[in-house]
This record gives C-alpha cells, structure tokens and sequence, in this order.
C-alpha cells in the first residue's frame, strides 16, 4: 500500500480541515489524548478503504453502538472520572484493503447483509493509534508491540469479531505471519483453532490487525496486556487461553509450563501453551484464577456444595455425625440424599473433604 500512500495524505489533510477533523488531529498529536464519547458519538477514527484499484475513500464515520467491545483509560489528566456509558477512545487511523470478488461484487451492489456467500480473501484490516502514524518521533527506535488480531464476519465488523492480545519484541507482521503458520499446521491453541475453523466454514470476511500501544517499557506493556486480557475474560469471543502479563507467567510456572527461574520471551509463551496440549490432548487447560482460589476454603466449599445435585454443608456434617450410629443407608433416607453409595463416599472419606 505505500504506492496508495500519497493518496491517503491527500484524504486525510483535506479530512482535517473540517470541524471535527481539526479537534481529532488536536487530540491525535498528543501523548494519551483521548476523545470522551457516549452510545449515538462518532467513534474517533478515520476510516481508509481501498476497493481493489480503485481510488480510495473514507468511509462514514461509525457512532457508538450500546455492547461495542472496548476497555480504555479510567484515569485522566482532568481528572473527571467516565460518566456512564461513556467511552474513551484514542483517535486512530484505520485501512481496510479489499481484494475478494465477492467481496466487491457485494461492495458493487451495495450489499450489506450479514453474511457475504464465496469470500476466499478476507479483507484486510489495519489500524493503529493516530499518534504513532502521524508523529514520527513518538515510535521508540527499540519497541515493543501491544496487538489485537480480529476476525468475523457480518455485523461484528470490524471490532466486534473473535480477538485475541499479544505482545511482541518484533513487528506485529512477523508474529502474523508465526501465528498464521501455526494455524495452518494443526496448532491446537484456540485462536490458531477458531481462526482455522472460520476460514474453513466462510465465516471470515475480514481480519482486523490492530496495534494497541508501542513502547520500549516491557513492563508497562506486560501491565496493560494483563489488563485487557482480564477485563476481557467472561467474553465469549476472547482467544486468549492464559492471563496476560506477568499473571501469564506466573500461570505458566503453577502449572508446570515454565521452570520458576525461567522469564520466557513475550512471543514464546504461544508456544508452551501449544507444547501443553500437544502433550495433554485429553486433559485440556487447568482454568486460570482457579487454582489460587481453591486455596480460600470459603470459596472451595461454595463450589463443592452450591449445586443441586450436591450435598450441602450441613448434610455432610450429618452424615458425619451419624455414622457414628446408623448405616450408609439409613442416613440416606433421613438426610434426603440422592444415593447411599453418595453418603457412603462421605464416610470414607473419598468426598467434601474441604467440608469440616
């Protein structure tokens, strides 16, 4: 696309000179500038797409839609906390190249249904925050890279997709291009494996890569990756299978992944993870957050005992009791249990051993 390239300078000064352009590129040039908007504002980014050869346009701007998948900065220099629903979003610069036939033909007609029959090339997406784009000094010479590759079809264009965050001591393009390998070679990671599947089915339309932050700080990076992973977590759409960050690491080593003295780089923690289930196929990945809250007695009991067909915590302090003077059955019957093989396992001592 750098041919394209003085034509989308072109677009964008002229883009500028309007109202709402000179307050974006205002906000864009500034270090965390953000825009505050509300569910019916325009999302703040200038939207590029290239249909084949043809010239490129911007396209209308999209507003804020109730459910649009974001978590941004809560804390800002004014001070003046988020009001409810309200958003706050960096300015960034957005290129969506379209190759597919189907994909133009549909274009052509001005077809906006859900769902594009015969895509073999998803359109390609690109978008990074304005500031690094447009101001050259503000991209650390040694860098690492927060990303999100996005994928869908439809409505969930071109945020709202499957995603996934990453981190980088290399170009987003080149950890694309392992994790494109490795979906096509079987990987067994989620994201490799739903990437896969969507491709296969034509679920895919388009392929959103998205740079999130660049910076020389490892730390800050491992921070903000473990923050939008957790925030992101009860997402169904999240590919991420471990926490982010140093909660990643720290993961990896409670499970046996990664040797307690061993810092792995950020890119090679895909491949311990792919390591794991290749080597446990059947066992799938030990929950994160789990693990450290069977430790809290309170919450172990609350998962042992809080479904119906469980026994409570009184229940198996009776049988306790009891046993002392009547059978595994007569218990049974007088508890309400659902089996005197379930009272029996109590007895021996085979389950509710957290129960005391």
């Amino acid at each position: 696309m750098h041919r394209r390239l003085r034509e989308v300078e072109a677009l964008l000064r002229e883009w500028c000179r309007s109202d709402y352009g000179a307050h974006w590129l205002s906000v864009a040039t500034q270090e965390r500038g953000v825009i505050r908007v509300k569910p019916g504002q325009f999302i703040p980014v200038v939207h590029f797409v290239a249909l084949a050869d043809r010239p490129v346009f911007i396209a209308p701007q999209q507003a804020v839609r109730a459910g649009h998948r974001m978590v941004g900065s809560d804390e800002f220099r004014s001070g003046r906390p988020l009001e409810d629903g309200e958003l706050a979003l960096r300015p960034e610069i957005r290129l969506d190249v379209v190759q597919d036939r189907a994909l133009l033909a549909a274009a052509a007609r001005g077809d906006t249904s859900a769902r594009v029959a015969d895509v073999k090339e998803p359109s390609l997406v690109f978008s990074a925050p304005a500031r690094f784009l447009i101001a050259p000094t503000a991209w650390p010479r040694k860098a690492y890279v927060l990303y999100q590759h996005i994928f869908g079809e439809g409505p969930s264009y071109p945020d709202d997709g499957f995603f996934y965050v990453g981190v980088t001591t290399r170009s987003w393009q080149k950890r694309w291009m392992e994790h494109r390998r490795a979906m096509e070679t079987g990987s067994p990671l989620l994201f490799h494996r739903t990437l896969r599947e969507e491709l296969s089915a034509g679920r895919a339309t388009y392929i959103h890569h998205k740079v999130m932050g660049i910076t020389d700080d490892l730390e800050r990076l491992y921070a903000t990756e473990e923050w939008l992973v957790e925030r992101h977590w009860a997402d169904t759409r999240r590919l991420n299978m471990i926490p982010g960050g140093k909660s990643g690491l720290k993961y990896l080593r409670e499970n046996g992944m990664l040797a307690e003295r061993v810092t792995p780089l950020p890119d090679e923690r895909d491949r311990l993870v792919e390591t794991w289930l290749r080597d446990h196929p059947r066992k799938g990945l030990p929950t994160p957050w789990v693990t450290e809250k069977w430790k809290d007695d309170e919450w172990a009991i609350a998962q042992i005992c809080g479904r119906d067909d469980r026994l409570s915590v009184e229940q198996v302090r009776a049988i306790r009791e009891l046993s002392k003077a009547y059978s595994a059955e007569a218990i049974a019957e007088r508890i309400g249990a659902r089996t005197k093989e379930q009272v029996q396992r109590v007895i021996d001592g085979e389950t509710y051993t957290r129960v005391v």
